[in-house]
Order: structure tokens, then sequence, then C-alpha cells
């Protein structure tokens, strides 16, 4: 059953929980002012576990379709995710051994890897934003959002998030 489980549904579920992060992030957003965009992250706790369960070429080719979807389905721009999911499995891959040692371990990753993706994902948005780009707008009214949001989120459900996903 374990092996079921780790080769088809890990990835059905990780899947899963990346269109359940666009109705947490949308149901947030309606409570808060419109400047604020937080987004909700969860599905990169069970991305940055991806690599414990499977090889490194395949971690790499999930995180390619991955982020492909992640692109569709949030950026509606298609190449952003696409190479930053492969590089944060690549990275993750070769520090898997510090990751897995404890739960706060796993927590400040999370949140390092929620931090690294926005970061180099409005780094990637200038050339298609222009000269109009302003990171400290994008520091406070996107990603401090989403680190509160998540790490608020993660307190919660990080027992079950481990049940699932470990």
């Amino acid at each position: 059953m374990k092996v079921i489980r780790k080769y088809y549904f890990f990835p059905l579920i990780l899947f899963f929980s990346l269109f359940m992060d666009g109705q947490i992030s949308f149901r947030i957003s309606q409570l808060i002012p419109n400047s604020f965009q937080p987004t909700s992250f969860l599905f990169l706790y069970g991305f940055v576990l991806l690599s414990f369960y499977f090889s490194e070429i395949a971690s790499i080719w999930l995180g390619i379709f991955f982020g492909f979807c992640f692109d569709v389905y949030f950026l509606n721009t298609i190449g952003i995710a696409f190479l930053l999911f492969p590089l944060l499995q690549l990275i993750i891959f070769r520090c898997n051994q510090i990751v897995l040692v404890n739960r706060f371990t796993r927590f400040f990753t999370f949140l390092l890897t929620i931090l690294f993706f926005q970061f180099f994902a409005s780094l990637l948005l200038i050339p298609l934003n222009g000269m109009n780009f302003d990171m400290v707008a994008v520091i406070v009214y996107q990603i401090a959002p989403s680190l509160i949001l998540n790490l608020l989120l993660l307190i919660v459900l990080q027992p079950l998030l481990e049940k699932i996903y470990l």
C-alpha cells in the first residue's frame, strides 16, 4: 500500500492541493483589503517533501509538470514556475538530509521556499512588467501577507500535512 501511495497518490494529492491553494487564496483575499494579495502555498509543503519519495530526475520532471500547472492556474504566464519549481526540487534534493531532521526544519524550509519562490518569480516578472516594477510594494503587498498567511496555516495544519505527506 505504501508503494501505491508513494508513486500514484502523492502526485495526485499534490495536484489537488494546488487547486485547494487557489480556493484558499481566493477566500482569504475576499476577507482583506484589495491592496494585499496573500497566496496560500500549502502545495509547496508537499512539493518540498516530493524529493524524499522520488529520484532526482523524477523530482525534476514532476517539478516541470507542477510548474506548468501552477503557471496556467495561478500566473497565466507560462515559464515562471516552470523554471523555478525544477530549480527548487534540485536545491531541496541536495539538502533533503537537513530538511527531514525535525518539524522545525521542515517549517522553516517551507517558509524559505515560499520566500525564494515569490522573490524570484517577481524578479522574472520584471521583463514582462517593464520598468514600472517596485520591489518594496511586492514585498509589502504580496510576499509579507503570503508569509503571514502560510505561517498561520502551517501552525494549524502542520500535523495534518505531515500525516498526509510523510
